[in-house]
């Protein structure tokens, strides 16, 4: 479902730079040249009772016994302070650049240094607390208004008798989490989309999305905006390796319901990412349905991949219920021969075991297509030693022929050929993963050997173009030898 072109350039502009990744740094900006205090404690109603200010980058005691503050607490603040402009610079290059590859290591530094503030904090506020349990004996309140016991002298030298004290947190303490949240924003909000797209598949008919279509300019499709896992185009794909798109691929191949298709268009020159988008799409499940030559703008020539998810998914969710009702027919038991009565006949004959004889099987000439690709999976699965997995097998088998440039119309010639010579050559086998609640199918070797191919009678031609062999020179040499002893011989008998 492919955006208007109206509505994917809104789109674009928008997605140039990450607005909430942006607000997030302009905030790590103020924490980092903000001085206020983050958690002040001072006196009620007296003012020159005590004063405690602490912040990330400083510790400020003033009170009669207590230290005016840790001989840490500079280096840290310090230390501190320069970590978090550099977090507001790489949160700046990742909200304007959101797409470079660069972006999430970006992030984590943004990250990282809004999170050594907080520890930076939580040192200063215990030094804090430290000393004022060593000079009281009571531990200071975190928030609120409380009395504290005996008599204190305050900074006017006077003693004060259950003095009030408030403590409280500032409003830089409150914005830091707030930048946290922004810059996480983005991931928060990949987790919603995700859970949407899977309420969304549950609802749509068919459990899925049944066609996808790749236009350009391929910034966006419906149910993704510049996300990469969900959008393979949304970036130049030369610059992404085969994993990062095998990710993309696999993500539409889990949207899309059995059955459905999925289509990109290219420009006529992009014959190379075609054929790589060709190479790669067996890897996630999709089959090649057609690749052809389309004009949607008159004199405009276009290339188009139409990929299909095969069926067989449904059919094998169908076939265990479908086995188990035959397995589960009720066979009529024989009659109690007690039960008869004494002048009735049993109509019913004892039971006959009948065998049936087996025909010999009919040899079926192989055409060379079918030789080679039944030859070619026959060849991996002894090289693998082990049985190998069905989609695995099909795609080595795919590559094989090309490699060894053996025409073929498609990948689906090549499966359904490997399913005819089920139970000969090879063997699909079937087992249930009770953890993933899904079956995984493998290939064995069977016991039928693949018939050697029959070769026709040498041609005269080939016969009279075979150079004779000539004789070796010691071969020459022992013959020569022989027969001068057997001249020799002769001589002397006579």
């Amino acid at each position: 479902m492919a955006l208007s072109h109206s509505a994917d350039e809104h789109i674009g502009r928008s997605r140039r730079f990450d607005l909430l990744v942006l607000l997030g740094a302009i905030v790590t900006l103020f924490l980092a040249l903000a001085s206020e205090p983050w958690w002040t404690l001072t006196g009620t109603t007296n003012t020159k009772l005590l004063s405690i200010q602490v912040s990330p980058f400083y510790l400020h005691i003033n009170a009669i016994g207590l230290p005016a503050t840790s001989a840490s607490a500079n280096i840290l603040g310090s230390f501190t302070r320069i970590l978090l402009f550099l977090g507001f610079v790489a949160l700046a290059a990742a909200s304007i650049r959101p797409t470079a590859w660069w972006r999430n290591l970006a992030v984590y530094v943004g990250l990282s240094s809004l999170a050594e503030l907080y520890l930076s904090f939580l040192m200063m506020y215990y030094w804090a607390e430290s000393a004022f349990v060593v000079a009281y004996g009571i531990v200071p309140p975190y928030s609120g208004t409380v009395a504290l016991p005996g008599r204190i002298l305050g900074l006017d030298l006077n003693f004060y008798s259950g003095p009030f004290v408030t403590a409280a947190f500032a409003v830089p303490f409150y914005l830091g989490f707030l930048s946290f949240s922004l810059v996480m924003g983005r991931g928060i909000i990949k987790v919603l989309q995700d859970r949407t797209l899977k309420v969304l598949a549950t609802l749509l008919p068919g459990g899925g999305i049944h066609d996808v279509y790749l236009t350009p300019p391929y910034q966006h499709i419906w149910f993704s905006s510049g996300d990469r896992e969900f959008n393979p185009l949304a970036t130049d794909p030369e610059k992404l390796n085969d994993d990062q798109l095998l990710v993309s691929f696999q993500k539409l191949y889990d949207t899309v319901e059995p059955g459905g298709s999925f289509s990109i268009i290219l420009p006529a020159w992009a014959t190379g990412v075609g054929d790589r988008f060709q190479r790669l799409m067996p890897n996630t499940g999709f089959t090649i349905e057609e690749a052809g030559i389309i004009y949607r703008v008159q004199g405009k020539p276009e290339n188009e991949l139409r990929f299909r998810k095969p069926l067989r998914e449904l059919d094998e969710k169908s076939q265990p219920a479908s086995s188990a009702s035959h397995d589960a027919e009720p066979v009529p038991p024989f009659p109690d021969r007690s039960s008869l009565d004494d002048g009735a006949v049993e109509s019913r004959g004892p039971p006959v075991l009948e065998i049936a004889e087996e025909s010999p099987p009919i040899p079926v000439k192989l055409s060379r297509l079918e030789r080679n690709i039944v030859k070619a999976a026959v060849e991996l699965i002894s090289r693998h030693q082990e049985p190998v997995p069905y989609r695995e097998l099909l795609n080595q088998v795919y590559m094989d022929l090309v490699d060894r440039k053996v025409d073929f119309d498609s990948a689906r010639e090549i499966e359904t050929t490997l399913l005819n010579h089920n139970g000969r050559e090879i063997i699909l086998l079937e087992e249930t993963d009770e953890a993933r609640a899904r079956v995984i199918r493998r290939w064995r070797l069977g016991e039928q050997k693949l018939a050697p191919e029959k070769k026709g009678r040498t041609s005269l031609l080939r016969r009279i173009s075979t150079k004779p062999k000539l004789p070796s020179v010691r071969f020459l040499r022992k013959k020569s030898k022989s027969s001068y002893v057997e001249k020799r011989t002769g001589d002397t008998d006579q």
